[in-house]
Parts: structure tokens; C-alpha cells; sequence
């Protein structure tokens, strides 16, 4: 997981010692959510590990809510900063680009704090509408990575077509956490797993065309069911 970025428009952290603070109880939540699971995050708990009150803690985040929030965009914020100096590389391709993008993602998953805390940030969104908001929030930010690479690898593909595309591939890229993230059975074979899924993925986004997305229709066999 990449280090967190916070906001800079957090109005109770404009001084030095303020952003400190925050980015004291960005990591506590952090560390509460990946080390207990997203049923402990309580305000209390939070406060208790940054060694504060309550009451000061509720002076930069009102609820739960709003800290889950800016702990969610802190992290993404973390990811971008990374995507955005490959994508300001100029010596490399958009190709080179997106397998880049898409490497060091996957190998992010092998982490401690990824493999936790993306889990049960999905378990939270099934209950959660903040939580569901945050997460969401969190992918669109990946996908319009990859929906601006793909549109330069491939710019005959229409906007939906790109768009369709970056979430089969973010998701996809997601489903390997269960398989290959930390201490999981198949993390010795992330390194052909990832190899073999950035040259799939690259190969996707050069090919694809707008009827492969949009696809055809099925076979009437497999329509309408098989003949008996």
C-alpha cells in the first residue's frame, strides 16, 4: 500500500502541526482497519491510538464517516502520486505506461495492508452507503487511469468501450487479491501471474474493437438452449 496523501483542502489541517495530527489519525484508522478488521474503527479506538480525546479527535472529523472518507481519498491520493510520474514520463510509451500502471498495482496487492484493508472496505460497502461511496470513489479513480491509456493505445475505441474495458481490467486485477495477495496460497506464483495478466490486458487494449465490448449476440443454440 502506498503511503498516504492528505487532503490539502482539509480546513482543520492548514498548519504544519494540524497536518501532522491528521496524518497521525489516518494511519491509527489505517492500522485499526488492516489489524482488527472494519467492525473495531470506532472514533474511540481511533483517539485511543493516537493517544488524543475524543473531543479532540471530533474538532478534525466529526463522525466516523467523515474520517472513513478522507481515509479512503488519502489513500488513492497515495497511488496517483505514483501513476502521475509514470504518466508524466515522457521516454515512455503509452504502452509502456499502462504496463507499468498495471505491474505496480498488481504487485501491491502482495502487501499486508492491501491484501486487509481493500476487503474490508468491500465487506463495509455492502452496509455502508458512505462506505460504498468511498470505495467507489477509490476504483473510479484507477479506471480513468486506464481509460486514458486506453484511448491512446486504442483510440478507435469509443468512450464506453474504454470505459467498459478499464473496469473489466481493474476488476480483474482486483479478484487476484483472494489468490495471490499476502500469504495467500498462489503468491508464489505472482510473478507469472502478473506477467501473464499485463501482457493479456495490454493485448485487450490494443485489439479490442467496439463490437468485441459492445458484443454480439450469442449463437441461437445458446440462446434459446440446446436442442434436445
Amino acid at each position: 500500500m502506498r503511503d498516504l496523501k492528505i487532503q490539502r483542502r482539509h480546513e482543520r489541517a492548514t498548519s504544519r502541526k494540524g497536518r501532522g495530527r491528521v496524518q497521525d489519525i489516518l494511519h491509527a484508522a489505517r492500522d485499526i482497519f488492516i489489524e482488527e478488521g472494519h467492525h473495531s474503527l470506532s472514533m474511540r479506538r481511533v483517539a485511543a491510538r493516537c493517544g488524543i480525546t475524543v473531543g479532540n479527535l471530533s474538532y478534525y472529523y466529526p463522525n466516523k464517516q467523515a474520517l472513513l472518507h478522507d481515509l479512503c481519498d488519502a489513500i488513492i491520493q497515495g497511488y496517483v502520486s505514483d501513476w502521475d510520474q509514470v504518466l508524466a514520463d515522457a521516454s515512455l510509451s503509452p504502452e509502456q505506461q499502462f504496463e507499468t500502471i498495471v505491474r505496480s498495482i498488481m504487485e501491491d496487492l502482495k502487501t499486508k495492508e492491501t491484501t486487509f484493508f481493500f476487503p474490508e472496505l468491500w465487506v463495509l460497502a455492502n452496509h455502508d452507503p458512505v462506505a460504498a461511496e468511498a470505495m467507489e470513489f477509490v476504483y473510479a479513480r484507477e479506471r480513468a487511469v486506464f481509460v486514458d491509456l486506453i484511448g491512446k493505445i486504442n483510440p478507435s475505441l469509443s468512450v464506453d468501450g474504454r470505459e467498459s474495458l478499464a473496469l473489466f481490467i481493474s476488476s480483474s486485477i482486483e479478484g487476484m487479491t483472494v489468490f495471490m495477495g499476502y500469504e495467500r496460497k498462489w503468491t508464489s506464483r505472482a510473478r507469472q501471474t502478473i506477467n501473464v495478466a499485463t501482457r493479456s490486458f495490454l493485448e485487450l487494449a490494443r485489439s479490442a474493437t467496439n463490437e468485441d465490448v459492445e458484443g454480439l449476440e450469442a449463437p441461437a443454440p445458446l440462446r434459446q438452449g440446446v436442442a434436445r
